[in-house]
């Protein structure tokens, strides 16, 4: 933003306003001036966090069912930045999911760039597994965006390609964040796609992603192109949920005082820490609450039938994925499983609920 010619004008244009104040002897109006807009915007801001009605508890407790009881060994690569301001909550959200659901063995969690720095996610990672009481989920570093590309150097790229190698074709891998990690993993091992079972990813988008008349720039794929390319094309069982399913996603109002019916100390800290993401989205978007564009991919592992989907051959190049960009021929049925909503959405936060009340 300092960058911009725009936010420089307009400061120049702010300072002269308050030294032509000041000159003319009214800095006390121009500060009770600013002191009441102040004060207007976080009324309006607590109220936006605060304001969420009630719920009851049959709603709350309600969970979806699946015919498949079968354990799912998963690693998860993303870019956690719960509670942190201005930050997004999603990677969080899904990570304490996975944490609880019973169905889940969680292998390890791997961090990348995306929505901070690596050591920023990491940190957000840690905190969240104490918080979740599973200091037995290990939480490995990934490479940063600044940190060159050294394979050997990424200790995250090291353990996916470890921890595939002890269980060949029985791990499933899900990633949400910049998709460096796996692009290390496959320089590392060439086979390492072909080891999974299944890799599950959140980013692109099919076409403009604008949410009540703002644009919104695909953050995944864009990251890294050439490792979105690689991925997209793995030798493996390949799902992508792009960033429009996250709209059909939206937790507002009523989930949030839903949420707020559960017992114990992962929702109560659940409830605190995305407040004020809950109330900044809520305000800027105008659709009552924030994505949980995240949790489309590993959801669509554990619970697949809260989910539309086509079979799609994909043809971006890593030109296209510059942008994020998905392509798909029509006339060809692919590999890829392309979400295109969710479609019980009941279901889908019911299965966020019961994950999050089973960690305590």
């Amino acid at each position: 933003m300092i960058r911009n010619p725009w936010f420089w004008f307009t400061i120049i244009i702010i300072a002269g306003g308050v030294a032509l104040v000041a000159a003319l002897g009214a800095l006390h109006w121009l500060i009770a001036a600013f002191a009441a807009a102040g004060l207007i915007v976080v009324i309006v801001f607590l109220f936006a966090a605060y304001d969420v009605g009630h719920a009851g508890w049959p709603e709350v407790l309600a969970a979806p069912r699946e015919s498949s009881a079968a354990t799912l060994p998963v690693l998860y690569d993303c870019d956690p930045t719960l509670g942190l301001p201005f930050r997004d909550v999603g990677d969080g959200l899904t990570l304490l999911y996975l944490l609880g659901e019973p169905r889940v063995e969680l292998l390890a969690v791997t961090t990348t760039y995306g929505n901070g720095p690596v050591s920023m996610t990491t940190r957000v990672a840690r905190r969240l597994v104490r918080v979740a009481g599973r200091d037995d989920v290990p939480v490995l570093p990934g490479a940063g965006f600044w940190d060159g590309d050294d394979p050997q150097s990424n200790r995250a790229a090291r353990y996916l390609v470890e921890t595939v190698n002890r269980r060949p074709g029985a791990v499933f891998l899900i990633a949400t964040g910049a998709l460096t990690n796996l692009r290390h993993a496959l320089l590392l091992d060439p086979d390492f796609f072909a080891k999974l079972r299944g890799l599950y990813l959140m980013g692109g988008i099919t076409e403009p992603l604008t949410w009540h008349g703002h644009r919104l720039a695909e953050r995944n794929f864009s990251a890294d192109p050439e490792a979105a390319y690689k991925a997209i094309h793995a030798d493996c069982p390949v799902t992508i949920a792009p960033g429009r399913v996250g709209l059909t996603a939206v937790f507002r109002a009523p989930q949030f005082a839903a949420l707020q019916k559960l017992e114990g100390t992962v929702p109560r800290f659940i409830a605190r820490r995305i407040r004020f993401w809950f109330a900044l989205n809520r305000l800027w978007f105008r659709d009552g609450g924030f994505g949980m564009w995240d949790s489309t991919a590993a959801l669509a592992l554990t619970y697949p039938g809260l989910f539309e989907h086509e079979m799609v051959y994909v043809t971006s190049t890593r030109a296209d994925l510059r942008d994020g960009r998905l392509f798909t021929d029509p006339s060809r049925h692919g590999p890829v499983r392309l979400i295109l909503r969710v479609r019980d959405y009941s279901g889908f936060i019911a299965a966020h609920f019961a994950a999050w009340q089973r960690l305590g």
